[in-house]
């Protein structure tokens, strides 16, 4: 089984420029992208968050070296939420874009810690997956895809262990917000209708490396 593929054609180009209507959508909170709207506000609060950061040492950041992979990693994000919210699926490229720059930052601000990365991220995508595939078995209808479990695994390497718990719970509560705002806004056909999660996975990789992740005890 290939664990990423990647495609470059006219019609992967085509579906690309398709999204700058949502995305000018959900900014907006009009049309389409209503639902993702509260998704993209927090983005952009945790962006304005990170830039208003005094330079010393945070959790997961060295400060020399932040703004470059911060604005790498939130450019591969919004591709990757806008797209899943459009086509119900997420690439294989802005992922693995991902991967390798989350690699080369681990590298350079924490190599001690590379070993324990490498371990969050098999352990981030094996959990997602089980819980999917589980999730399936017992419902008949798909939870989570691969490719979230894939982006789950890549917050793995950029957060560790200590972040995987806060990013997933900031997803959760990011897809309950966007699910109620849609049956709010009667955007969902009817109650069982899906949700992308990507977009929400993705807030959540977003704030815990922006913002910190959730205080326990």
């Amino acid at each position: 089984m290939r664990l990423f593929s990647l495609k470059f054609s006219p019609a992967c180009a085509r579906r690309r420029r398709a999204l700058a209507p949502l995305a000018r959508d959900a900014i907006c909170a009009r049309g389409a992208g209503r639902a993702l709207a509260p998704a993209v506000w927090a983005a952009v609060l945790g962006f304005f968050y990170l830039l208003a950061q005094p330079a010393e040492p945070r959790l997961f950041i060295v400060p020399s070296l932040v703004i470059f992979p911060s604005l790498a990693l939130l450019a591969a994000l919004c591709l990757i939420s806008l797209f899943d919210a459009r086509y119900f699926v997420i690439p294989d490229g802005p992922v693995l874009f991902l991967a390798l720059t989350g690699a080369a930052t681990t590298l350079a601000s924490a190599p001690e810690e590379a070993a324990s990365r490498l371990a969050a991220t098999v352990t981030g995508f094996l959990a997602l997956r089980l819980f999917g595939r589980a999730y399936e078995a017992l419902r008949g209808t798909p939870g989570v895809g691969e490719g979230d479990a894939k982006l789950f695994g890549v917050a793995g390497l950029w957060l560790g262990f200590a972040g995987l718990p806060s990013c997933l719970i900031y997803a959760a509560l990011s897809a309950l917000v966007a699910a109620a705002f849609a049956a709010w806004r009667e955007l969902l056909r009817n109650p069982r209708e899906p949700i992308a999660f990507g977009p929400h996975l993705a807030l959540g990789l977003w704030l815990v490396w922006s913002v910190g992740p959730l205080e326990m005890g």
